[in-house]
């Protein structure tokens, strides 16, 4: 082989690999980027889901507490309540209180705080 048609052969290897890398890169990095982790992806509607745990958890009143001390509409228990910037208790709080407490709840962990009631509020949404 002539050092002629070498020069030609790697030059046709580096265009190939010119133009492989970034298809590859875009397919590969723009899949990364684009998609969602699974859980935010499948996640319902905030306001849809939290208006079906609502019955499910306190039966809509907003000033129940249950025997291990979870309060108001969304059972927060009180560490979960001060988590999400919540003052006092629960129960005590007015209802958009607790709304905005358990949208902020609902952002950082999905539906997973109320999985105990999901036979309830399951088929709901």
């Amino acid at each position: 082989m002539t050092s002629g048609a070498r020069k030609n052969r790697r030059s046709i290897r580096r265009g190939r690999a010119l133009l492989v890398a970034p298809v590859l890169a875009a397919t590969i990095g723009g899949g990364i980027a684009m998609s969602q982790p699974a859980s935010a992806a499948a996640r319902p509607d905030a306001h849809r889901f939290l208006s079906a745990v609502v019955p499910c958890e306190s039966g809509g009143n907003p000033r129940v507490v249950n025997s291990i001390g979870a309060g108001g509409l969304f059972q927060f228990m009180p560490g979960t309540w001060h988590a999400v910037g919540g003052k006092g208790l629960p129960q005590n709080a007015s209802v958009a209180e607790q709304w905005k407490r358990a949208h902020i709840l609902y952002a950082q962990q999905g539906t997973s705080p109320w999985v105990s009631s999901k036979p309830c509020w399951g088929h709901k949404i």
